[in-house]
């Protein structure tokens, strides 16, 4: 082969590679950016819409349905003790309900995305048992409360301090638990961080923590049977330009090396997107003391107490009478 046969050879392979990249570029513009537009618009900004209002986030899961009806029954048979509570964090008006039950000590439920106050409903009275009140709120961007972006915890974090005060100062609780549920786990860890979190602030619960979000959200994009490649990528660059959090660090495995606060972990064995390996990986690099880990049978992700109420209940009050 002599020089020139070289030369267009190499200049045959450069279109080639080009043409590929090119064609690459325009599918991923036409195919993979419009899912991952799609997924960004309906799952972290409201978008001036209401689509993460007061009610179950998906009444086509039948298990999901029942759950949520489960805790409405429980708040219509409670509604005695619910005081209608709101506050302004950052400029928001934020919305809640807070279940007076007469204890000096209170739960925050911190729910994941798309969930909101009545959502919190179901756990109250695992709660009630150990003797707490309950704060059931309306996160930003869902419910009643103000807000167009989901910031995984971020922002969040500083609106459950103000929420944490609220019950210190106006009703005089004296100690205050965290019980964050999936991403609400996140927003734990950041408020546990927080240089202004308050001490009354004294313990943890987490149900379905997972690892780090990047992990997690690559669970859910292939869960739903989308391209995980640039689909998971592109809704990362939505977050990160949109919504004022770096979602690649939205990670309690960083954040639980720092938190010291007593911990209850647990986790579903059926969990397939906080799974129990990665829960024992966490667990691990926890600090806080006294700490446990309790994996609940026959568990599904952020239906853990749904799937095994007797097991989930016991394992919080346990916790809770060892604690305090």
């Amino acid at each position: 082969m002599n020089n020139q046969e070289i030369l267009t050879l190499a200049i045959i392979i450069v279109v080639v590679v080009l043409l590929l990249l090119i064609s690459g570029g325009v599918f991923s513009y036409f195919y993979t950016s419009k899912i991952a537009k799609r997924l960004y618009k309906n799952q972290w900004t409201r978008n001036g819409d209401y689509s993460f209002e007061r009610g179950c986030s998906d009444a086509s899961v039948d298990y999901h349905l029942d759950m949520f009806n489960k805790g409405m029954e429980y708040r219509e048979k409670n509604k005695k003790y619910i005081k209608e509570v709101d506050l302004i964090s950052e400029g928001l008006h934020l919305y809640g309900e807070y279940y007076d039950f007469g204890f000096d000590k209170a739960t925050i439920v911190m729910p994941g995305r798309m969930e909101t106050a009545y959502y919190g409903a179901f756990y109250v009275d695992a709660f009630k048992k150990a003797g707490f009140n309950v704060l059931c709120t309306d996160p930003r961007a869902h419910g009643l409360s103000e807000g167009e972006f989901i910031t995984l915890g971020k922002h969040e974090s500083l609106d459950n301090i103000a929420w944490a005060k609220l019950l210190h100062d106006k009703f005089g609780v004296k100690h205050i638990n965290l019980f964050g549920i999936c991403g609400g786990a996140t927003c734990a860890c950041y408020v546990l961080t927080n240089k202004d979190c308050p001490s009354y602030i004294d313990s943890f619960i987490s149900d379905g923590m997972f690892y780090s979000f990047y992990v997690m959200y690559k669970g859910h994009i292939k869960d739903e049977k989308k391209p995980v490649f640039p689909v998971l990528q592109e809704v990362f660059h939505y977050i990160k330009k949109y919504n004022d959090v770096n979602p690649y660090k939205a990670s309690p495995k960083d954040m639980l090396k720092k938190i010291k606060t007593p911990l209850l972990m647990i986790s579903g064995e059926k969990d397939k997107f906080a799974l129990p390996k990665y829960a024992q990986k966490l667990f691990d690099l926890s600090i806080s003391e006294p700490k446990r880990i309790e994996y609940i049978p026959n568990a599904r992700h952020s239906h853990v107490r749904y799937d095994n109420q007797e097991a989930y209940d016991k394992a919080i009050y346990e916790f809770l009478k060892k604690i305090y």
